[in-house]
């Protein structure tokens, strides 16, 4: 290396050890600035801390001083026990306490701190020194000293991880909450002082609204006046403090102008002093099994009240007042087809068209192939008209009327007869009420035709052998229709009984004790009214069919009877001698047996009961007899216990029914029935069958 290249690399080392003692000295003079503002700090702390010792110390925040360079000086008792570290002990930088993800944002908030001088409501997350995560809400200030220099910052921190949790966890039920609440089968709606403050989709769907549309209504939009008067009472009482809650059937306006019959239960929300707040409505559709529930109604209805009437006339009458009624109309007439004249004759009619002896004031009759009843009679299928003043088939009677519904009543093949019905609104009529029209043409088409028949019998005496043959065919048939309708009432029962225990269990946990009573009163009526179908089919029943009879070891049935019913502990059974052989119907006979010895074990009141069965041989007859210690019957009773639904000692597992079975059996057999009783000693039945 030569001598210039060595001067230069000494002149390079000079200058870098010139530049070392230079930062040295910096470094120095700048540790003297850092010393002294930690003295000034420190000196500034004590006197505060001997001002403020006791308030520092009592602070239930953690209280933190760092100074500019973030390390902390000074932790309160609450400070350590929150981040875990003993600054006394050990050196401390705010840096290392800083949550990674919140870092950007707490870089923010300091740089607010050293602009404004202070920082509120910092919320983000910090390390404590076991390296659990913690969240912590700050507000924090500049400290100056005595020249206005800032020299260190302080803040109060408080622990609100639990609080935060607590905050994230109503946010979550609040979510599932509303969820449910949107996803319920239900409609539900909050209302203040009548003015519709939210509603659920499931509403929403209901009616027809948006949830936007709904903020604009009223609970009074969307009800009808004549129903103001149902619910008045219970908001009434609601508003005095009197109820809690209530539930009522009532109707709503849908957007398409159709109506929706739901059940209402209101409940009141009460503020801390008590006063109304809101109020809760859970709307449930029951439109479709309204609908269902009057149609059956309307059936039985006009069942029972035709029953046994021949007259053409009352039984039309009866017709046109049932109908509607379950139509909401004031306007039925019923026609009468006459194929031989191909006329159309108006023979009984409600409201206004009737005098005050239920007569028709304008009895019309006219050309089978005028207007829709015409058309109807004609083609013999039924029509709903939404507006009549656009079928040019429509004719005016005493006034016009917008809807109207047309159905035909066959009878075997024939049209025989028109219920007719108007409504002064456009598209009244809905397919229900078409549906329960034509199930009454159906049940009211061989009453009619009998009625028919018989009037055509006074008017030609030569015809009586014929319409007497359609008089019991049709009577038949109409038993046979009964016992179908009866039959069929059992499977809307069950329908219920499902909802109800669906709407038990989706809402276990809002139905009050009242609620589950009134619960546990429709379960034990439909359990009841499913047995009261049973027995009512199996009393129809009996006699409908042809077995043939066979032998029938009546020893064997009741030997049998005796190890299959339930015989308390304290009864006794004897059978007195052996029971005979005889000519009937198995079935029937055990059935006779079995319901009086059930019974005979039912109404025992006694300590010791004992039953005796036996049998006295007649010339053309066996005399049976069950003879009990039980509670026994007053003579009064006697002649009644054997007619249906006559049940002496109500309870829920009697329908009266029972001894009505026995006697048609026994009287099916040729046979009679009696009872020898008296209270309290004992009953003895006594039933004769033919040898």
């Amino acid at each position: 290396m030569s001598q210039s290249e060595l001067d230069i690399l000494k002149r390079a080392l000079e200058r870098e050890k010139a530049a070392r003692k230079a930062a040295e000295k910096i470094l120095e003079e700048r540790s003297k600035d850092l010393y002294a503002s930690s003295l000034k700090v420190k000196q500034l702390l004590d006197e505060k801390s001997a001002q403020l010792q006791g308030v520092f110390e009592n602070i239930v925040d953690a209280y933190v001083v760092m100074d500019v360079n973030g390390n902390v000086l000074k932790f309160n008792e609450a400070a350590t026990k929150l981040f875990g570290y003993d600054i006394d002990k050990e050196s401390v930088n705010v840096l290392n306490l800083i949550y990674k993800g919140d870092y950007q944002y707490a870089m923010a908030s300091y740089m607010d701190l050293q602009t404004n001088g202070f920082f509120k409501d910092y919320v983000a997350r910090v390390y404590t020194k076991s390296g659990e995560v913690k969240w912590v809400h700050i507000n924090a200030s500049v400290i100056f000293d005595r020249d206005k220099t800032p020299i260190a910052a302080q803040g109060i921190v408080r622990d609100i991880t639990e609080d935060k949790k607590r905050r994230e966890l109503v946010i979550e039920q609040k979510t599932q909450l509303d969820a449910i609440v949107d996803n319920a089968s239900f409609g539900i709606v909050l209302t203040h002082e009548g003015e519709i403050l939210k509603t659920n989709l499931s509403f929403q769907n209901l009616i027809g609204y948006s949830e936007e549309e709904f903020l604009k209504l009223s609970i009074k939009d969307i009800s009808f006046s004549e129903d103001f008067p149902l619910s008045k009472d219970y908001i009434t009482k609601m508003d005095a403090g009197e109820i809690n809650n209530f539930v009522i059937n009532k109707r709503y306006k849908k957007k398409d102008g159709s109506i929706l019959w739901a059940k209402t239960n209101v409940n009141a929300v009460n503020d801390n002093q008590g006063k109304i707040k809101h109020q809760v409505a859970l709307i449930e559709d029951i439109t479709e099994q309204r609908e269902k529930d009057l149609m059956i109604s309307l059936i039985n209805d006009v069942a029972k009240s035709i029953l046994g009437k021949l007259e053409i006339n009352s039984i039309a009458s009866v017709i046109t007042g049932k109908i509607a009624q379950f139509l909401g109309t004031d306007d039925c007439v019923i026609y009468i087809v006459n194929s031989k004249e191909k006329t159309v004759e108006q023979i009984a009619a409600f409201g206004s068209k009737i005098n005050t002896e239920n007569q028709v004031i304008n009895n019309l009759i006219f050309p089978i192939n005028e207007g829709i009843t015409g058309r109807v009679a004609q083609t013999g299928v039924a029509e709903i008209i939404k507006d009549t003043s656009k079928d040019s088939a429509y004719i005016i009677d005493e006034k016009v009327r917008l809807s109207e519904l047309v159905v035909p009543i066959i009878n075997n093949g024939e049209v025989i007869g028109i219920i007719d019905s108007e409504h002064p609104q456009k598209n009244h009529f809905t397919k229900e009420h078409l549906k329960a029209i034509q199930n009454v043409a159906n049940i009211v088409a061989v009453q009619l035709k009998s009625a028919i028949n018989t009037r055509e019998k006074e008017r030609v005496e030569s015809q009586n052998k014929q319409l007497f043959n359609q008089l019991e065919k049709s009577n038949d048939e109409l038993q046979e229709y009964a016992h179908i309708v009866s039959h069929d009432l059992k499977s809307p029962l069950r329908s219920i009984d499902a909802l109800v225990n669906w709407l038990k269990e989706d809402n276990k946990d809002k139905l009050d004790d009242v609620s589950l009573q009134n619960f546990a009163h429709i379960e034990s009526t439909l359990e009841k009214m499913e047995q009261l179908i049973t027995d009512i089919l199996e009393y129809s029943s009996v006699g409908s069919d042809n077995s043939e009879t066979t032998d029938v070891d009546t020893n064997s049935i009741v030997n049998d009877l005796m190890t299959m019913l339930f015989i308390p502990e304290h009864i006794e059974i004897k059978l007195l001698q052996k029971l005979p052989v005889i000519k009937g119907d198995k079935t029937k006979l055990e059935q006779v047996f079995q319901n009086l010895l059930s019974n005979a074990i039912k109404f025992c009141d006694k300590d010791k009961g004992l039953i005796e069965i036996d049998v006295v041989a007649k010339p053309e007859y066996y005399e049976f007899s069950i003879r009990d210690n039980g509670i026994g019957i007053d003579k009064k009773f006697h002649d009644k216990i054997f007619k249906i639904f006559h049940a002496l000692n109500k309870s829920k597992d009697s329908t009266g029914i029972g001894l009505s079975i026995v006697k048609k059996i026994v009287n099916l057999h040729d046979g009679e029935i009696w009872l020898e009783s008296e209270p309290q000693k004992g009953s003895t039945f006594y039933f004769t069958l033919k040898r």
